[in-house]
């Protein structure tokens, strides 16, 4: 309780949750019973998790909730939280950013490029992997606009309550340095 009370008190009076940078994965709470996780896998000086800032805060615009909870993960062994910090006000990120230095988010969701997305339920079970969208087809090749919303897609079918078509597809970007 005292941790919630600690989370509540910083958000409301630091400016919102995009304040809370957390270096422990734990730190972000229990996931509730019915609760889904989407994991963004960044790094700031990736031009292409970059480019995809403004559809990472139009989809958690449109899909956070109690329900689906956004979490950005920075894997880097020498990442620092005002880095993070810095990437989250620079390109207004509304969710919180964390710290996976051992890479074991990483590896437990099969993350190999930023930007990548995977989806979770409650349980862990990898609903949706891979890209934002198809808007970039391969490294510094990219469409005008995406034509396929594989993220929207899934979240759309998790809000409605039916299967997720799609459940993996290949992301397009910067390599994760391990």
């Amino acid at each position: 309780m005292l941790k919630f009370l600690l989370i509540f008190f910083l958000s409301v009076f630091s400016g919102g949750p995009a304040d809370l940078y957390y270096s422990d994965p734990k730190a972000a709470g229990p996931v509730l019973e019915n609760q889904y996780t989407v994991w963004v896998f960044l790094d700031p000086e990736c031009p292409i998790c970059q480019s995809y800032t403004r559809t990472l805060r139009t989809l958690h615009a449109q899909y956070a909730s109690e329900e689906v909870v956004f979490r950005g993960i920075y894997d880097s062994p020498v990442i620092k939280k005002r880095e993070i910090k810095r990437f989250h006000q620079a390109y207004d990120l509304p969710f919180a950013g964390e710290i996976d230095h051992d890479y074991a988010l990483a590896k437990r969701w099969g993350a190999t490029v930023t930007p990548e997305v995977v989806v979770t339920d409650a349980r862990g079970e990898v609903l949706y992997r891979g890209a934002i969208d198809n808007w970039y087809y391969a490294l510094g090749k990219n469409r005008p606009e995406p034509t396929e919303h594989y993220l929207q897609d899934a979240l759309v079918a998790i809000k409605g309550r039916y299967p997720i078509l799609k459940k993996q597809t290949e992301a397009v970007g910067c390599l994760m340095n391990r």
